[in-house]
């Protein structure tokens, strides 16, 4: 695996599922930690998979998206993003919600890394792919979801980061990944 990113010598003893909900489990799980011959306790979410994706329109433009998030009382800029279905790899995930929230299909889609956002009380693993080619359909949006759709270009991008207008993790890292590659 690696040398920082390697399996737990803890051991599960216990689990309890307290919170069963549409999207999320909430687990309270005890482990036996062999290092120190004692009981760990955690509380863990596991919400899923999600993908997150940088949709180009052109070298200079990407798409992003507008949406309330209501865990934080905000509007944010942000990515579009949904969660894996089952038995979905994320490049199809993202195609599939990349043309629901914007609609634009991807004819390129590229897996550029994955992430956890939350690790230390989630399993949730996002993934952050580059979409390329685009081409215009129509929106599929969810009965829930109020998106707006944002043409920005790379220089606007990089003025949104320096001044703090981009907080979400996931963005973050995929705008630092891009620029880093550059």
């Amino acid at each position: 695996m690696g040398k920082y990113f390697k399996d737990m010598d803890y051991e599960k003893t216990s689990e309890e599922i307290v919170f069963n909900g549409k999207r999320l489990n909430v687990k309270v799980e005890k482990y036996y930690n062999k290092r120190d011959n004692k009981e760990v306790y955690r509380e863990h979410i596991y919400p899923g998979n999600g993908a997150v994706i940088m949709p180009f329109l052109d070298e200079n433009t990407l798409i992003m998206i507008e949406e309330v998030r209501t865990p934080i009382g905000k509007s944010v800029l942000a990515f579009p993003a949904g969660l894996l279905e089952k038995g979905e790899k994320p490049e199809e995930a993202a195609t599939r919600e990349l043309e629901e929230e914007t609609g634009y299909r991807a004819k390129n889609m590229e897996l550029i890394m994955e992430e956890y956002p939350a690790m230390g009380y989630s399993n949730e693993k996002v993934y952050i792919c580059k979409a390329t080619n685009l081409v215009k359909t129509e929106r599929h949006l969810d009965k829930t979801e109020d998106i707006k759709v944002r043409k920005i270009t790379i220089d606007e991008l990089k003025e949104l980061y320096k001044a703090g207008e981009i907080r979400t993790s996931s963005e973050l890292i995929a705008i630092l990944s891009y620029f880093a590659k550059m």
